[in-house]
């Protein structure tokens, strides 16, 4: 048993190394960070506002907004006749939700006819919020429905239609994406955006991993196998070297990338072909349309060329990492924070709308940057072209640091001893 015990505290230490639990302390925290900042947005979200434009003004229509208070919605009456015109004129940031309530609104249910309301919802992005607060107020607004329901069937007449009574409140939703409206659900919009660009993470992902493994472990692999030594002292410069290991896992990349992208959008066409494109029914698809939601040629190479810039960032900082590493065993050790950086604006971008959330968070997130990439689709959904370039030159300014970095790592001798621990390893030697 003595014996078991010594075995297994050997086993412990090496496993047990600072290129093992250095990447585990980063995910704890990185993870805890994230769950801070989406806790944090949903509860500033809980108090989204919702602009009525009431112009019956009677008590039916103030429980319409006595009951979207009621709900957590901070409601802010507009002056006007028309939902559409005040929406039109919405410029502040987030999304923003209008709902039109007629004249006659009270006297038609006094009457037993049914009776519509009118939204506008202004979209700016298409994170989880915006239908999340659509939810809430078609909930409120069902509570409202079945209460005045009940009014309704108690004091119906014979002439009244069954429809009014079951359903004495229906709701006309439409869209506002830039200049343009269609008539359709904000779910709807979601759900074809989510559809349209949910591959491009796991393409990303994908692609990172599968290239940025492959460098780190062959240069992990050079210097386990002392070959790296024989490499450097070939005349060959140190710079070259670094850019022909980088070339080389970035034609692949590149490979990897188009043939990843053209087999998902194989699939979405497919998929787009029976259920409608994007998930969306037939009827939906020509909304889509109307509000722009299509990308040209111009836009997938925009698109791509976000994603390949991302890609070699990964790949030169794979580099980086792997002259880090004592072996190709601690190479996936290693690459943990660049897998947490690839997944932090991967969720932060879904749960958090960062041009309404503080500054110091915004410029954190941002300055992540494989952010980039993945705020580029519905960046080019919006037609904010801006926003895709400055990506793509911020993507290029750190991967010519990190070449830079590499290429000083390669032209020291340092680069044959460099790792983690280096110094408490000597101080054990020497002891």
């Amino acid at each position: 048993m003595r014996r078991f015990g010594v075995l297994l505290r050997k086993e412990l230490r090496e496993l047990m190394t600072l290129q093992m639990l250095l990447p585990l302390v980063v995910t704890v925290i990185m993870f805890a960070l994230i769950g801070s900042l989406v806790g944090g947005q949903t509860t500033e979200g809980a108090g989204a506002t919702i602009h009525v434009v009431d112009t019956d003004r009677t008590r039916a229509s103030e429980r319409i907004v006595g009951s979207l208070a009621d709900a957590g919605f901070i409601v802010v009456t507009v002056p006007g006749t028309d939902p559409a015109t005040a929406a039109a004129t919405d410029e502040g940031p987030g999304t923003g939700i209008y709902i039109g309530i007629p004249a006659g609104f009270e006297s038609g249910l006094g009457a037993g006819h049914a009776q519509r309301l009118t939204t506008y919802t202004v979209m700016r992005n298409f994170n989880f919020f915006a239908s999340r607060d659509a939810a809430a107020m078609k909930a409120a607004l069902e509570t409202v429905n079945r209460t005045i329901s009940l009014s309704v069937i108690a004091s119906a007449t014979a002439s009244a239609a069954p429809a009014a009574l079951r359903d004495p409140i229906s709701l006309t939703e439409n869209v506002i994406i830039g200049k343009r409206t269609a008539a359709v659900t904000i779910q709807e919009v979601t759900d074809f955006i989510s559809a349209q660009t949910t591959f491009i993470p796991v393409v990303l992902f994908i692609v990172i991993m599968f290239a940025a493994s492959m460098i780190a472990s062959t240069v992990a692999s050079e210097k386990e196998n002392k070959t790296l030594e024989t490499l450097l002292a070939t005349p060959v410069g140190r710079a070259p070297l670094v850019l022909a290991k980088m070339s080389a896992a970035s034609l692949v990349a590149l490979v990897s990338s188009a043939a990843y992208l053209l087999g998902m959008q194989y699939y979405m066409d497919k998929l787009g072909s029976a259920v409608g494109r994007g998930g969306v029914a037939a009827a939906g698809t020509a909304a889509m349309d109307q509000l722009g939601l299509t990308l040209g040629a111009g836009d997938w190479a925009l698109l791509f060329a976000s994603l390949f810039t991302g890609i070699l960032v990964a790949l030169a900082v794979a580099v980086i990492l792997g002259a880090f590493a004592e072996n190709v065993r601690a190479v996936q050790a290693l690459l943990t924070p660049l897998t947490i950086s690839v997944m932090i604006p991967y969720f932060l971008t879904i749960f958090i709308d960062l041009d309404t959330t503080s500054p110091a968070i915004r410029t954190l997130v941002m300055a992540i940057p494989f952010t980039h990439p993945f705020r580029a689709a519905p960046a080019l959904f919006l037609r904010d072209y801006t926003t895709v370039w400055i990506g793509i030159a911020y993507q290029a300014v750190w991967f010519a640091v990190a070449v830079f970095a590499a290429t000083r790592i390669f032209a020291s001798d340092r680069i044959l001893t460099l790792r983690l621990g280096r110094k408490r390893t000597a101080a054990k030697e020497r002891a």
